[in-house]
């Protein structure tokens, strides 16, 4: 890996860590960028996190057929939960090395990166 994988792989732990103080749940940000992590770990449809509960439900779609291609029903969609203990520890788990990977978090850094001006509002219910 890279100098520069390095620096986005810490700058992301980095933001995970700021976006999981909170009491009861996170800012509207950082819940979106919460669920977006996931869903891209995940390869899903939709991802909804309970934050009460610590549960994160999972929606993919089933495919059709063996293909490749992999054409999918989204109509016939297949839910699974996962439960977590630490929030933070669960979402620096769902980072992985790849180019794919590295330019997706790069994107998440820009999206969400700027967050010094939260920080009076992270604690948020």
């Amino acid at each position: 890996m890279g100098s520069g994988k390095e620096k986005v792989r810490r700058e992301m732990q980095t933001l995970i860590a700021a976006s999981c103080l909170f009491d009861k749940r996170p800012t509207k940000k950082f819940a979106a960028f919460h669920k977006n992590l996931l869903n891209f770990f995940f390869n899903s449809i939709d991802v909804n996190i309970d934050y009460q509960s610590k549960l994160i439900s999972i929606w993919n779609s089933k495919p059709l057929t063996k293909d490749p291609v992999r054409l999918y029903n989204l109509n016939e969609a297949i839910s699974d939960r996962v439960g977590y203990n630490d929030l933070e520890e669960t979402l620096i788990g769902c980072l992985e090395d790849g180019q794919l990977q590295h330019n997706f978090y790069k994107k998440m850094l820009f999206e969400y990166g700027d967050y010094s001006s939260e920080n009076d509002d992270i604690l948020s219910a």
